[in-house]
């Protein structure tokens, strides 16, 4: 029994193994998430915005917090504020989820948490493509109704991705112009 850990060092051990995951698992669910539930064979490119992983990780650091909390002092409050910041926790990181932006063979799709706006090809007025050497660029798009969207570039273009774009783009008749940022 005296080689046995106590309950504060399992509270701070368990805290500390989720700390150095927590960055890993940050990076890799929204992104493994996202391309697993959102596929679709119509999608050219699927986005993860940076806010889902940001929500992930302060999600994550919250049930870190709420271990190191535990591991510090038990008693019944301590457990309640545990349990709502463990809660909180976890609808965060649902909320981490929900997020993304997909340009499809016939639509474009930004789904905010639970508002979804859809832009058809149709619609789409003009394509403007800006790009700086040496750095990834930045498409902006203009509907029919003067509604203007952005959407950059990540590591997930490729040049499959862009050239998809540059023929959806003809193709649907919307006027497409590509040129290099200026200061």
């Amino acid at each position: 029994m005296l080689n046995a850990l106590s309950v504060r060092a399992k509270y701070f051990i368990a805290a500390l193994m989720l700390a150095i995951l927590t960055p890993f698992l940050a990076f890799f669910m929204p992104l493994t998430i996202s391309h697993t539930f959102y596929f679709n064979r119509d999608n050219v490119v699927l986005i993860t915005p940076p806010s889902n992983f940001i929500m992930l990780l302060i999600a994550m650091g919250l049930i870190v917090l709420a271990l190191i909390v535990l591991g510090l002092k038990r008693n019944p409050y301590i457990y309640a504020l545990s349990s709502a910041i463990i809660l909180s926790s976890f609808v965060l990181g649902y909320y981490s989820f929900l997020s993304y932006s997909v340009i499809q063979k016939d639509q474009i799709v930004f789904q905010h948490y639970h508002k979804q706006t859809i832009y058809k090809w149709q619609d789409i007025n003009e394509v403007i493509y800006e790009y700086e050497i040496g750095s990834v660029g930045t498409y902006y798009f203009q509907t029919t109704n003067n509604e203007q969207f952005v959407i950059e570039e990540n590591g997930q273009f490729g040049l499959d991705e862009k050239r998809a774009i540059y023929q959806l783009a003809i193709l649907n008749e919307a006027k497409f112009i590509e040129r290099e940022k200026s200061d």
